[in-house]
């Protein structure tokens, strides 16, 4: 998998090659900018947040909190696209724990996928628990190690293996129903 970027060196937008930095996802790039960095993740992070909270719209404003918070940040960030990653799983995460809550007491959900957009991964995944869809999306769309998920999600390397171990069982028996 790849993407594109524009590799922050202090030249004007203007003075940019005529063909952008291509690199390996996961490959560091240096982005010395705020800017450099939303037009190179705004995307990624966008898919990310989608496998997570399911709903474009409420992806896009995971992701809209995320960056407002990296930039308030900027200065004192060593490595802002880490930081970025984690703000939009965290995101995701505290959407999903509130989706929870309004189901628990009754209430509608906020905001119900369309329709026509309707993608039968996500609607399995929606059956693990919140845990368990968190690791796999982490895993297997985000292509992050299982040590790079225990640090983002703040859990044990061994919880990971295991929600991935569970989340993955259960998703056979909900794609095999």
């Amino acid at each position: 998998m790849e993407t594109v970027c524009w590799m922050a060196s202090g030249i004007s937008e203007s003075e940019q090659p005529a063909s952008p930095l291509r690199v390996q996802v996961g490959e560091a790039v240096e982005l010395s900018t705020f800017d450099d960095l939303y037009r190179c993740e705004y995307e990624p992070m966008v898919r990310l947040a989608r496998g997570l909270v399911d709903a474009v719209e409420l992806a896009e404003e995971v992701v809209q909190d995320a960056f407002a918070k990296v930039l308030d940040r900027w200065g004192r960030l060593d490595r802002p696209g880490a930081y970025l990653r984690t703000a939009v799983v965290n995101g995701a995460r505290s959407e999903l724990r509130k989706r929870e809550v309004r189901r628990r007491i009754g209430l509608r959900p906020f905001m119900a996928p369309d329709p026509e957009e309707q993608d039968y991964l996500l609607d399995a995944l929606n059956r693990l628990s919140t845990r368990q869809k968190t690791v796999l999306v982490l895993k297997y769309y985000a292509d992050m190690t299982e040590k790079e998920i225990a640090q983002v999600l703040g859990i044990r390397l061994g919880t990971v293996k295991s929600a991935t171990s569970r989340g993955l069982a259960e998703l056979r028996k909900v794609v095999e129903q």
